[in-house]
């Protein structure tokens, strides 16, 4: 299934690139996120003011006198919670990939495609990224490094 898929894919970026990389632009999610931002903001200032983990953490690492007075704790427990939020999303879309490709995704990924799906070079493995042309639960195909660099100007969905 993999195998076809990246000839799938293969094929339809020859002809129409754009394919290989489509997102729906963030501000159609604003309903969603909106509410996401305000929860993680008001959580993150009562985990700065409370005890509990995340203001032992503040008390037991704190700021260089370079940065005192200029990071408030409810600023640094904001990026502590985005830092584990996107911790958190990347073990989402890991499992993502296992729902139709099983506990062995990403090796399944990387042995499926010999040939980057932009430039149709030969995939060497130390050069290598596994990227998502939907992120929709479509299992990501086999790019070049310097080909992801290049992608990062996603086209929107029609």
């Amino acid at each position: 299934m993999l195998r076809e898929y990246c000839d799938e894919y293969a094929r339809l970026g020859a002809s129409e690139p754009d394919v290989l990389n489509r997102k729906v632009p963030r501000e159609h999610f604003r309903k969603l996120l909106g509410p996401v931002g305000a929860l993680v903001q008001q959580e993150a200032a009562r985990m700065a003011r409370d005890t509990g983990p995340v203001r032992d953490f503040l008390d037991h690492n704190p700021l260089p006198p370079s940065l005192q007075g200029k990071l408030p704790d409810d600023f640094q427990a904001f990026c502590l919670a985005l830092n584990a939020l996107r911790q958190w999303v990347i073990a989402e879309q890991a499992a993502t990939d296992r729902y139709l490709l099983g506990g062995t995704a990403r090796a399944a990924c990387r042995a499926a495609a010999e040939r980057c799906l932009v430039s149709g070079e030969r995939l060497q493995r130390d050069r290598l990224e596994l990227h998502h042309p939907v992120r929709d639960g479509r299992p990501p195909s086999r790019w070049t490094r310097t080909h992801m660099r290049g992608s990062r100007g996603r086209r929107r969905a029609p």
